[in-house]
């Protein structure tokens, strides 16, 4: 019979006293359409480690398909995972806060274009072990994200000189059974490589 927690501890989590970890994030993220995410899923151009099924180690999406990349700064990329207990077992809500940089009408029309879409997200963490395993971390695989009421926001005031604001988040009917997942391809000039090839330029 199956663990009615949903859950198996199997390993401990040791420390590597030469790469501890630290805090913050390298400056763009990327944004991908649920839909086309899951296609390259379904496609298996998108792949998960068998024995770690959160390391995700192939991300391909379907010819035509690309990412969005938003560029920002660093440690302007505010990534949160959240635990909640539900009736149905432990979940997890997701939340991103990044800048829209620039006054341009086409970032606004990018701003409107994402609409109420669901997105995947691909980060980057400054932190890294010595092959680069922990650089990339991806939000959204399960549930995808949506922009939240908000979600955008525009104050010529405040201290982040007048740029966009935006927010994509778990739903709170729709939160993900995991805490996130880890994109890593052998090494990290290869996962770097595939990030690249995931991209549509930026605006």
């Amino acid at each position: 019979m199956a663990d009615p927690n949903c859950g198996d501890l199997a390993a401990g989590i040791p420390v590597d006293c030469d790469f501890l970890p630290i805090g913050g994030t390298e400056p763009n993220i990327l944004l991908i359409k649920k839909t086309e995410w899951d296609l390259a899923v379904t496609n298996a151009t998108i792949t998960f480690d068998g024995t770690s099924p959160n390391l995700i180690t192939a991300t391909v999406l379907t010819s035509g398909d690309k990412g969005y990349l938003i560029e920002g700064y660093e440690n302007q990329t505010k990534p949160i995972v959240t635990g909640i207990k539900r009736a149905s077992g432990y979940r997890y809500k997701q939340t991103i806060d990044f800048l829209a940089i620039g006054g341009k009408a086409a970032i606004e029309k990018i701003v409107k274009d994402m609409g109420n879409q669901r997105f995947v997200v691909i980060y980057k963490n400054l932190f890294k072990d010595e092959d680069g395993e922990g650089k990339y971390k991806v939000f959204g695989v399960e549930a995808g994200l949506k922009r939240p009421e908000g979600g955008a926001e525009l104050d010529k005031y405040n201290d982040v000189d007048g740029v966009w604001m935006l927010k994509l988040e778990s739903e709170e009917f729709a939160l993900e059974s995991t805490p996130q997942y880890s994109f890593y391809n052998t090494d990290e000039a290869t996962t770097d490589a595939e990030f690249v090839t995931l991209q549509s330029a930026a605006a």
